[in-house]
């Protein structure tokens, strides 16, 4: 520790100027690719996802009956029913 880093002396590394150039054009490269990479799959995949839309569409309205269908009914369940005489421990809760 000296007065210059208080928290304690570390290293630089000194790199030529053409590493660093390299290392720069290397992540220039990276970024341009995934940007290309991205803006490929959308290119691909949107017009897919809308023609399968449209074919989706397309079959329902085909394949849909001219008439509507009727309104499900009502289910009624039955059973029986038993009644319990009074508890008398719990009487006294009422």
């Amino acid at each position: 520790m000296n007065e210059r880093y208080p928290f304690g002396t570390f290293r630089t590394v000194k790199m030529p100027a053409w590493q660093i150039a390299v290392i720069g054009a290397l992540a220039a490269a990276l970024v341009i690719s995934l940007a290309v990479f991205a803006t490929a799959v959308f290119l691909f995949a949107f017009p897919a996802i809308l023609a399968i839309d449209w074919f989706y569409r397309w079959r329902r309205r085909r394949m849909r009956p001219s008439a509507p269908e009727p309104a499900p009914r009502e289910t009624v369940i039955t059973t029986d029913y038993e009644v319990l005489p009074p508890d008398p421990a719990n009487e006294e809760r009422r």
